[in-house]
């Protein structure tokens, strides 16, 4: 199968082959063109495409190129995991896959937190369903954010602060981004336990390009596991493709 992971800022295109995941291309998704995606059809034309988007306006380039093998991620299509939602078509199919992939590999209740453009905290119950999250502004979103607000501030590289009490404006900047994001994850995890009801620890894993800088450093964080979505796509694509083969037999 051909796993893509198209995001608002990195698109994801990875080759899964008896069950390894293996990258293939991590492009800006402005820069997904025709002519790359015919590259990777012909590469590979035999392999279904699983398309996890959350920006429907390229959704057409992988329609056109891989056509009937174009497997687009639906919620109200049997994904694998039963969504506890009001309105299932509110939630991005990047976020049924991090559920998906949290409750196969990690157990359930847990917790998936996605370091994007928006930042997703997304939750499986102890019923094993999807049943909401969070979604708060992107690290990078809210760098770029108070530069483009303010008159004086700049926009600041982000790392590991040396302190807390800064002693120059970037400094300042960068512990109010780093030390901030911290707090905020930390204080949504407690909150999440409970309202589920969980006075012990449970499983919480972390995935995005942030990830490693914000939760490296967190007891709470069980594991970071870049490959998350992917592994949700690759789950949900499995179902999706015997359920396409079980109905064309049936026909």
């Amino acid at each position: 199968m051909i796993l893509a992971d198209v995001g608002n800022s990195v698109t994801k295109i990875a080759l899964c082959q008896n069950a390894e995941i293996s990258l293939l291309r991590r492009i800006p998704t402005a820069q997904l063109s025709y002519s790359l995606l015919r590259e990777i059809a012909q590469n590979f034309p035999t392999q279904h495409c699983i398309l996890c988007s959350v920006v429907p306006k390229v959704n057409v380039y992988f329609e056109n190129v891989f056509l009937d093998r174009i497997y687009p991620i639906d919620p109200s299509l049997p994904l694998g995991i039963t969504i506890d939602y009001p309105n299932p078509k509110e939630i991005g199919a990047d976020r049924l896959a991090n559920a998906i992939a949290l409750a196969s590999f990690y157990g359930y209740p847990a917790v998936a937190i996605d370091f994007g453009t928006a930042t997703t905290f997304d939750i499986v119950n102890h019923n094993g369903a999807y049943c909401g999250g969070v979604i708060a502004p992107g690290l990078n979103l809210m760098r770029s954010y108070l530069h483009e607000k303010t008159a004086l501030l700049p926009v600041v590289e982000l790392k590991e602060p040396l302190r807390a009490i800064a002693q120059s404006t970037e400094e300042a900047m960068r512990v109010g981004a780093v030390f901030g994001y911290r707090g905020m994850v930390l204080y949504l995890i407690e909150k999440i336990k409970e309202e589920l009801g969980c006075p012990i620890k449970i499983p919480v894993i972390a995935t995005g390009g942030q990830a490693h800088l914000i939760c490296g450093r967190l007891n709470m964080i069980d594991q970071i596991d870049h490959l998350l979505t992917l592994k949700g796509i690759r789950i949900i694509g499995e179902n999706l493709i015997k359920r396409r083969m079980i109905s064309v037999d049936l026909a």
